[in-house]
């Protein structure tokens, strides 16, 4: 992410794990400022995240202008494009000079917002806080909107969790329930 708004924090790696022992999926946040951020994400929550992260990404103007048909094909299509250019084999990084300003556990996220960013038509403010005390608010653009959402299905699908994290009625016609993986034709 090249243009970011002023006082947000700018990501340079998220990772989303499942959890067993925790039955809760293990959000890391790193900054390019050397912070590090880790929330729990309980299934209720992801849950009742996906709607906002779908819309968020069906009002970009490529898609929001589209009739209602050709929407979830234009979404999926940006969707792939932008996740082919997204690096998920890359480790997360564990540099020794990490700060992590909400400590060393993470915290349970139980509430999060999605809002667009004056001027900057590409980005949104992301914030995650917990019931109480400090949370973050990021700034991403929409590949990198699309890559959390890949890592959140991704994370969701290893919970063996039963959701469906599918952007579109497209999508969710390619993919089979039983198994959680794309059919190809």
């Amino acid at each position: 992410m090249t243009d970011h708004a002023q006082g947000l924090g700018r990501v340079h790696q998220l990772q989303a794990a499942y959890a067993p022992a925790e039955d809760r999926l293990l959000l890391r946040i790193n900054t390019s400022d050397h912070m590090e951020f880790r929330f729990w994400l309980t299934r209720r929550f992801v849950q009742r995240l996906w709607p906002a992260l779908r819309q968020t990404l069906e009002m970009q103007p490529d898609v929001a202008g589209m009739e209602q048909s050709a929407r979830g094909f234009m979404l999926d299509f940006m969707h792939e494009q932008a996740t082919a250019a997204a690096d998920f084999q890359a480790p997360f990084q564990e540099a020794p000079n990490t700060v992590m300003p909400l400590g060393n556990q993470p915290i349970l996220a139980v509430q999060a917002r999605i809002a667009a960013v004056p001027g900057h038509d590409q980005l949104r403010r992301f914030h995650l806080h917990p019931a109480q005390g400090y949370g973050i608010e990021v700034a991403m653009d929409m590949q990198l909107l699309h890559a959390f959402c890949k890592l959140l299905a991704d994370a969701v699908t290893a919970a063996e969790w039963q959701l469906d994290l599918t952007l579109s009625p497209v999508m969710a016609h390619l993919v089979s329930p039983a198994e959680g993986k794309r059919i190809l034709h």
